[in-house]
């Protein structure tokens, strides 16, 4: 099965877009074969970077200690869907510190 893997993250300006653009280098070499870096689009403020794999929660799991180390987890809201469906299922942040960052379905 293939799922479409969303990194959404609140932008101010094209700059910090092209900033976090730049993770997109680091997911091919961290994440090899194992899932296809598929771009970015911004959208009212927000960068999402899409992620196309089998196993959406493994995927993010091998990128979470990059984002870790980029200081980047607290700002990044995750979510997936199965490439033939429209709902998508959050995945960071956890429930508990979910309160404060919403996902919104890319356009």
């Amino acid at each position: 099965m293939e799922y479409h893997l969303v990194l959404q993250f609140p932008i101010k300006d094209d700059e910090e877009a092209d900033q976090l653009i730049t993770l997109e280098d680091d997911f091919i070499e961290r994440l090899e074969d194992s899932a296809d870096v598929d771009g970015h689009e911004t959208d009212g403020g927000l960068l999402n970077l899409f992620i196309t794999t089998g196993e959406p929660e493994d995927t993010f799991e091998r990128i979470r200690p990059l984002l870790e180390d980029k200081r980047l987890l607290d700002h990044v809201v995750v979510a997936y869907r199965h490439v033939d469906e429209d709902d998508y299922t959050l995945i960071w942040p956890e429930e508990e510190k979910g309160q404060e960052r919403k996902f919104k379905v890319p356009a």
